[in-house]
């Protein structure tokens, strides 16, 4: 039995749906990197990070490496 267009349309939406959530929860997980890495940078030791966000040490140290690697990237280029 063929899908109605109901079907089709609702499943359709329920894609979109899922897609921008995904790309929200990138966002969010990219803007938490950066935020992780600035508080180290302030501070903040990385035992605190790991309690407050729940990630592990390892997850934290490549999270932080990652944007530092892009702000060092971004400064050699903008020189």
């Amino acid at each position: 039995m063929p899908a109605t267009e109901e079907t089709v349309a609702a499943l359709r939406k329920a894609v979109r749906a899922k897609k921008t959530a995904e790309d929200r929860a990138d966002a969010a997980r990219a803007a938490l990197s950066v935020v992780m890495a600035d508080a180290i940078r302030e501070g903040m030791k990385q035992g605190e990070v790991v309690e407050l966000t729940g990630y592990t040490r390892e997850h934290v140290r490549r999270l932080v490496a990652k944007v530092e690697d892009e702000r060092a990237a971004r400064d050699i280029a903008e020189s």
